[in-house]
């Protein structure tokens, strides 16, 4: 990556959600590679929303995102190429855990990103179980993700989408 390249982009973002209110307007801030930025605010003033364009989950009304130096949209995000590299550089952890956790074990749950990035069997054996020992969480292996606390269930995602920027 070229460290003069912002990782993200925005040049006069706008959002608004269906009902018609803007969220976001006229957004323009670049994202350095190696800068960490802090997103503060008070409720409902866009923090999410933010974050949810910045992984294209959503998209906006008007104005560009960039990731990487590449245009970030709908359309390139159905390039199977652009997409893979993307999501395997930018993932999203909610704020809430259930949200994110759907999986039958916390096996399966971690193995989803790694699954989801084509490695193979053995390839995503070994993520898995790297994992669980890094997070110290290998006994809880087998369990089913809704029983864990809420602790225990943050931190699921939270390797899965550390895991699928390393990647």
């Amino acid at each position: 990556m070229n460290l003069a390249t912002p990782v993200f982009d925005l040049k006069h973002v706008n959002y608004a959600y269906v009902n018609g209110n803007p969220v976001l307007t006229d957004v323009s801030l670049d994202f350095l590679y190696g800068e960490r930025t802090v997103i503060l605010g008070a409720n409902g003033t866009g923090k999410s929303t933010l974050l949810s364009l910045l992984d294209g989950l959503i998209f906006p009304v008007s104005g560009i995102i960039r990731a990487f130096g590449n245009r970030l949209s709908e359309e390139t995000l159905e390039n199977r190429d652009y997409s893979m590299e993307f999501r395997k550089r930018v993932a999203f952890v909610f704020s809430n855990p259930d949200v994110q956790l759907f999986s039958s074990t916390v096996w399966d749950e971690i193995a989803f990103g790694p699954l989801q990035l084509h490695h193979t069997v053995n390839e995503i054996r070994g993520i898995v179980e790297y994992q669980l020992e890094s997070l110290r969480i290998a006994d809880l292996r087998d369990r089913a993700p809704y029983t864990l606390s809420d602790g225990q269930k943050k931190r699921s995602p939270l390797h899965r989408a550390w895991q699928l920027i390393r990647m």
